[in-house]
């Protein structure tokens, strides 16, 4: 290596000079131990899937389309580069469409100036960080030197005017108190700003990809398709915000419309829900409705739009706060 270093100096005597313990490139006056007098290249790489970054990489683009996981390298190097790592600096960019976990290795931590240090750090899509080893072996090992997810607080919005109808198999479960979901379609967003959420069609909810608190709205407005059922003079009818999950148990915010017979089975009635609630990456979020009390529905339970309204249902969220 010294051999190497010799020649190269031979045959660049114009390129690099040394200076009272400085080396300098394109410079014959280094004013620091490296000087360089113009551009300097690192590696760049880009990714779709998790990986651990190691001794190679500098500048990382993720690029997956779904969640993955950049994992930092212990703070001890193993072979064949043994020793600290002290100094060592990652770029990490998500050019993706999904959230990245950047995490330490094993019981490291990383540090972001708040507290006792984290194990993860999460960039959202178009997120940015750079991460350098603080020389720690134990603890926090990495400091957040840079953090910038989206600027733009998220605004997800859906709205749609084609009628969703309830009937057989789903019509029973929905008299059984079993919430079923309100479907909207990818064509239904409205708009979607500030990349902390994104609507999953196949699945019908929110994809939440960046933890924090959040105010879910919704309203859909209810027919029954036909007189109800019973002695009562109201039909109860749950609309519901459901986490995770669409069991009773899932619901985190919900309203019930006591509807009048004549009401329930000949006109479409509005039913509005919102809470404000934190949630994590990762979470899903739906809209679903199920009967709650008195008669029940006969024929179908639906939604449609009134003559006078362009809109049957809505589900929008907005992002109030981050962690």
């Amino acid at each position: 290596m010294k051999n190497l270093l010799f020649a190269i100096l031979l045959v660049l005597p114009n390129i690099i000079y040394s200076q009272a313990g400085n080396v300098g490139v394109n410079t014959v006056v280094p004013g620091s131990t490296f000087t360089v007098n113009g551009s300097i290249a690192g590696q760049y790489k880009r990714t779709s899937v998790s990986t651990t970054l190691g001794i190679g990489d500098f500048y990382m683009a993720f690029t997956g389309s779904s969640a993955g996981t950049f994992t930092l390298p212990a703070a001890i190097a193993a072979a064949p580069a043994t020793g600290n790592i002290l100094g060592r600096v990652y770029y990490i960019k998500n050019v993706g469409t999904a959230p990245l976990t950047i995490t330490a290795s094993g019981t490291e931590l990383i540090d972001n100036q708040s507290g006792a240090g984290v194990s993860s750090v999460i960039l959202t899509p178009g997120g940015y960080t750079m991460l350098i080893s603080k020389g720690t072996t134990s603890g926090t090992t990495w400091e957040l030197g840079i953090l910038i997810n989206k600027t733009t607080p998220t605004i997800a919005a859906l709205g749609a005017s084609d009628t969703v109808t309830y009937s057989g198999t789903t019509l029973t479960n929905f008299n059984n108190s079993i919430p079923q979901i309100i479907p909207f379609s990818i064509s239904d967003v409205i708009v979607n700003q500030g990349g902390s959420a994104a609507w999953n069609d196949a699945g019908d909810y929110w994809q939440i990809l960046e933890s924090g608190v959040y105010k879910i709205e919704g309203y859909a407005y209810f027919g029954s398709g036909g007189a109800v059922s019973g002695t009562g003079a109201f039909t109860g009818i749950n609309l519901n915000i459901t986490k995770n999950g669409t069991a009773l148990s899932n619901i985190i915010g919900g309203n019930r419309g006591n509807i009048d017979n004549n009401g329930a089975a000949a006109g479409n009635t509005p039913i509005s829900v919102n809470c404000i609630v934190h949630l994590n990456a990762g979470d899903k979020v739906y809209l679903t409705m199920n009967w709650g009390a008195l008669n029940k529905p006969t024929v179908d339970a639906h939604i449609s739009t009134p003559a006078s309204l362009s809109e049957s249902r809505n589900f929008s969220l907005q992002q109030l706060s981050t962690p």
